[in-house]
C-alpha cells in the first residue's frame, strides 16, 4: 500500500511540476466562467456548480444575513444542540425529496457515519469498482467489524446478480455501493436493472452516491437515482449540497423515520464532529427554495441544451468522447498520462481551464481530459473549448510519440465510447524488424540461449518443458499461451528479446501474505474467486532476467516502444486484464523511468537471493568464507542435523518417486502465499524428470522409506538453479529439514563447479544465512479496469467469506 502511495504522490506532483494542477486562483472577485491564474485569464470549465447558483444573489444574500442573525458559527454539537437554521433547511430539503433526511457537513464525513449504522456485522458490501473513493474508503473500514467486502467490474449486473444469489445464503443483507452518476466517466448506472434487482432479490440493499446527479436532473433536482425510481425501502441516497446545490454538506435519504433518526443518533459525525457553519445553512436555504420552485426546471433545461451542443460540436470533431452525451461531465480520452500533461498544459495556453483525469481515479492507461459544463458558459465558451481540444489532441499524440490507437485500445470497451477500428500496427518500425513465435522452437537455439539462457531458468530448453506442461491440461490456470519476441535493428543485429505467457491469474497474487490467506478462504467455493486473465513477461514459475534489451543501443528506447505497442495489441487479442513486465533491477533509473511514463504502476517483486562468485573447494571452506552469525547458523541448523538425513541425487526418477514428490510440494504450496498462484500441474514434474540438465535433491529421514524433503533444480555450466521444494512438515521443526535443503543445494553447486547459485525467492531470512546476496527487483503492471493492485491489497482481509 505504501507503494501505491508513493506513485499517486508522485503522480500528483509530477502534474503540479509540469503546470497543470494544484493552482490557485489570483482573482479578486469570481463572476462564474473567467479565473485568472499565474496572471492568465481562463475559462473555468472544471467547476462542478452545475446551475451556477455560487453566485446567484439569493444564495449571498442567505449566507449574509444568517451572518447578520447568528454570526459565523454555533460551535456546539448537534447531539445536544443545533442552530434555529438546521430546522427549516432539513424541512426544504426533506421536501425536496419527499423523504426522511439527515444533513451532514461533507458527504466525505457522512459516509462513514451512516454506512456503520445500516450496515449491519453480518452483512456483505459489494462495491462497483468505480464508486466514489469516499464510499470506498468508509465501506473497507467496516472489515474491521466483520463486514465482508468484495467488487464488481463498473456497471457490470451479471456479475453483481451472481455475486448476490451467492452472498444472499450467508449474509442477512447484501448492499450494492454505487453511483448515480459517476464522477469520471459521466457514465450511469443502469438503475432499469437494479430495481428489477429490488424486486427479485429479497436481501439486496442499495448504497446509492448521487452527488453529481444532484440539481440539474429531476423533479425538484433530486438528482438522476430518485429520477429514475422512487426511494425504495432498500435504498439509501446520498448526495452532495456542495455541487449544483452550490451551498455546503451532504444529504442523506432515508426511507424511514425510524432508522434516518437511528442515523441521526448513532452516527459517529453526527455526534462528534463539528455542524455546519453559519453562511452554509443560510445559502443552504435559499438554494432549496431554488429547487423548490418552477425555477429550476428553466434551468435544467438550459443546461441540458449547452451539453447537447458540447457534444454535437465533439462528434462534428471527431474528438473520442468517453462520457455519457446527457451529462454536464465530460471526457476525452488519451491514454497515457504524459499525454494528459501535455494537453491539459496546451488548452490552458488556449485560455482554457480543464482537467486531468489519472491513475487512481482511473486506470493506469485511461488517462483523459475532464472537463464539466455549467450554466457560466456560453455557447462561445463551448466552441473555443472544442476549437482548441480538436487541434492540440493530435499535436499532443505526436509530440508524446503516441497514436490514436491508445485511445481506441483502452476505452473501446467503455460504454459510451463509440469503437473504431485500429490503425493497424506495422511489422517494422524506424528500420526495426520483430519476429514473433508461439512456440521456442520456432527460435533459434544458439540465439535465445546467448541473448537469455544465461541467467534464471529461461534456456531453450526449459521453455520447451515449459510449453509441454502447461498446454492440454484440464485446469483452465494451467493451459498457457507463449508469445517469443526478437527485435532487430536495420542491419539486423538484436536490440530486444522477450517472452510473454497468457495465464489465468490470482488478483491478490502480489498481494500481503495475511490478505491472500483471507481471500484464499473465500475460495473454498469457487476456486475462481478474484482471478484475472493475465498477459506476463516470463512465466509464473522462472525467475531471472526476461528481457534482454541492449541499452548502449541508440535508439533502445524506440525497440522497447514497438515492443509495447505490439504487446498492448496483444493483450487486446488475448483479452488479458492484466499486464505485467517483471524482474527487472530497481536500480536501472532508466527503464524505470520509461515504463512509467508508458502508465505503468511500479510493482516491488519478492526479493530474489543469489550467491555470486560462488567459490567453492569444499563444505569447510566455504562455512570459513562467511560471517560468524552465518557460521554459527549453518553449523547449528544444518550440520548439525546433516547426519540424521539420507541425501540422494536423483535424475530421470521414476513416476512413483515423481508422486512422492509431488505431494511434498503441494504440502509447501498450501502454505505459500508470498507469491499466491494456483497449484502447479504433476505433468510438469514428469517433464523435468526426462531432462538430464534438470535433478531432484532428495532427503529422507534415515530409517524411513519415504522422502522428507527435496529440492528441484536446474544445472548449466553458469549457474546451479533451485526451482520448487517439497517438505514433510512433520520434520521441519524437529529436523531443520528447510535449512538443511538450503545447505544440500550449496553443497551440491560447489561439486558442480559452478560460478554462481540462484537460491530464488521468498525465505529470505534462511537463504542469507548462507551467504545469498539480495537482489532487489521490480515490476510493472497496467490493467484493463479499476481494479488497480492499491485496491485489491487495501480489499483483502476482514469478514468471513461467502
Amino acid at each position: 500500500m505504501k507503494n501505491v502511495l508513493e506513485l499517486i504522490n508522485e503522480i500528483v506532483t509530477n502534474g503540479k511540476n509540469r503546470g497543470v494542477g494544484q493552482f490557485t486562483t489570483e482573482d479578486e472577485f469570481y463572476d462564474g466562467r473567467i479565473i485568472t491564474v499565474e496572471g492568465n485569464k481562463l475559462i473555468n470549465f472544471g467547476s462542478c456548480s452545475y446551475l451556477g447558483l455560487e453566485l446567484d444573489q439569493r444564495l449571498k444574500d442567505g449566507a449574509i444575513e444568517a451572518i447578520k442573525k447568528f454570526g459565523v458559527q454555533f460551535s456546539c454539537s448537534r447531539t445536544y444542540m443545533s442552530c434555529t437554521l438546521y430546522r427549516e433547511l432539513e424541512s426544504l430539503v426533506r421536501k425536496i425529496f419527499d423523504a426522511p433526511v439527515v444533513l451532514s457537513t461533507s458527504v466525505s464525513l457522512g459516509h462513514h457515519a451512516v454506512i456503520p449504522v445500516v450496515v449491519g456485522e453480518n452483512d456483505a458490501i459489494i462495491m462497483d469498482q468505480q464508486v466514489h473513493a469516499s464510499v470506498q474508503d468508509a465501506a473497507i473500514k467496516m472489515k474491521a467489524k466483520g463486514v465482508f467486502v468484495t467488487i464488481v467490474r463498473h456497471n457490470d449486473m451479471d456479475e453483481l446478480r451472481k455475486k448476490v444469489t451467492e452472498l444472499s445464503q450467508s449474509y442477512n443483507k447484501v448492499w450494492y455501493m454505487m453511483d448515480g452518476v459517476y464522477s469520471m466517466y459521466g457514465d450511469f448506472a443502469p438503475m432499469d436493472q437494479i430495481s428489477e434487482m429490488l424486486k427479485n432479490h429479497k436481501k439486496f440493499h442499495i448504497y446509492a452516491d448521487d452527488a453529481h446527479g444532484l440539481g440539474w436532473m429531476g423533479q425538484h433536482g433530486r438528482g438522476y437515482v430518485l429520477n429514475q425510481m422512487l426511494l425504495h425501502p432498500k435504498m439509501i441516497v446520498a448526495t452532495s449540497l456542495n455541487k449544483a446545490f452550490a451551498a455546503g454538506g451532504g444529504a442523506f435519504v432515508i426511507p424511514d423515520e425510524e432508522l434516518c433518526q437511528k442515523v441521526r443518533n448513532c452516527g459517529g459525525a453526527f455526534i462528534f464532529s463539528g455542524p455546519h457553519q453559519i453562511p452554509v445553512l443560510g445559502a443552504g436555504i435559499a438554494s432549496a427554495k431554488i429547487l423548490l420552485s418552477d425555477e429550476i426546471y428553466e434551468k435544467q433545461a438550459a443546461l441540458a441544451e449547452k451539453i447537447a451542443y458540447c457534444h454535437e460540436l465533439l462528434e462534428a470533431h471527431n474528438l473520442p468522447v468517453v462520457s455519457n452525451p446527457n451529462t454536464p461531465i465530460f471526457f476525452i480520452g488519451l491514454g497515457l498520462v504524459r499525454v494528459g500533461y501535455n494537453l491539459v498544459k496546451r488548452m490552458l495556453g488556449e485560455g482554457c481551464f480543464v482537467n486531468i483525469s489519472a491513475f487512481p481515479a482511473v486506470p493506469e492507461t485511461c488517462t483523459g481530459v475532464r472537463f464539466t459544463i455549467t450554466l457560466h458558459h456560453t455557447k462561445e465558451d463551448i466552441e473555443k473549448l472544442v476549437k482548441g481540444l480538436a487541434y492540440h489532441f493530435p499535436k499532443a499524440l505526436e509530440e508524446e510519440g503516441r497514436t490514436v490507437n491508445d485511445v481506441y485500445r483502452a476505452f473501446r470497451r467503455i460504454a459510451n465510447f463509440k469503437e473504431k477500428d485500429e490503425i493497424s500496427i506495422p511489422t517494422s518500425t524506424s528500420g526495426f524488424s520483430i519476429q514473433y513465435e508461439q512456440s521456442i522452437s520456432k527460435i533459434d537455439k544458439n540465439l535465445w540461449n546467448k541473448l537469455l539462457g544465461t541467467e534464471g531458468i529461461i534456456d531453450h530448453e526449459s521453455l520447451e518443458i515449459m510449453e509441454k506442461s502447461f498446454s492440454q491440461n484440464f485446469e483452465p490456470e494451467n493451459n498457457w499461451n507463449f508469445h517469443y519476441y526478437i527485435i532487430r535493428d536495420k542491419i539486423g543485429i538484436p536490440v530486444l528479446a522477450t517472452f510473454f505467457t497468457t495465464a489465468l491469474t490470482k488478483d491478490d497474487m502480489l498481494a500481503p501474505p495475511e490478505s491472500s490467506k483471507i481471500i484464499e478462504s473465500g475460495r473454498q467455493k469457487n476456486k475462481y474467486f478474484l482471478t484475472s486473465k493475465s498477459l506476463i513477461m516470463g512465466t509464473l514459475l522462472t525467475e531471472g532476467k526476461h528481457m534482454y534489451l541492449n541499452q548502449n543501443h541508440n535508439e533502445w528506447q524506440k525497440a522497447l516502444m514497438l515492443l509495447l505497442d505490439t504487446v498492448w495489441k496483444l493483450q487486446d487479442t488475448e483479452k488479458a486484464v492484466v499486464l505485467n513486465l517483471r524482474d527487472f533491477y530497481k536500480k536501472n533509473t532508466d527503464l524505470y523511468n520509461f515504463f512509467k511514463d508508458q502508465g505503468f504502476i511500479p510493482v516491488p517483486l519478492p526479493d530474489t537471493h543469489v550467491i555470486e562468485n560462488f567459490n567453492w573447494k569444499s563444505a569447510d571452506n566455504f562455512i570459513e568464507q562467511v560471517t560468524s552469525e552465518k557460521r554459527y547458523y549453518i553449523k547449528k541448523r544444518a550440520q548439525n542435523f546433516e547426519s540424521l538425513y539420507d541425501v540422494n541425487i536423483i535424475t530421470n526418477p521414476s513416476e512413483n518417486k515423481i508422486d512422492e514428490y509431488y505431494e511434498l510440494y503441494k504440502n509447501v504450496a498450501a502454505k505459500s502465499f508470498v507469491l499466491n498462484t494456483f497449484l502447479l500441474p504433476k505433468k510438469l514434474f514428469l517433464n523435468i524428470a526426462k531432462k538430464n540438465s534438470w535433478e531432484f535433491i532428495e532427503l529422507s529421514i534415515k530409517g524411513t522409506n519415504h522422502p522428507s524433503g527435496i529440492a528441484i533444480c536446474h544445472k548449466s555450466a553458469s549457474e546451479y538453479c533451485f526451482l520448487l521444494t517439497g517438505m514433510n512438515y512433520e520434520f521441519v521443526d524437529t529436523h531443520n529439514l528447510y535449512p538443511q535443503i538450503l545447505w544440500q543445494i550449496v553443497k551440491r553447486a560447489g561439486e558442480l563447479n559452478v560460478p554462481s547459485v540462484s537460491l530464488g525467492f521468498t525465505a529470505s531470512q534462511n537463504k542469507r544465512k548462507f551467504n545469498a546476496n539480495v537482489i532487489e527487483k521490480i515490476g510493472f503492471v497496467q490493467m484493463k479496469d479499476s481494479f488497480s493492485v492499491s485496491f485489491i491489497n487495501t480489499l483483502a482481509g476482514g469478514g468471513k467469506a461467502a
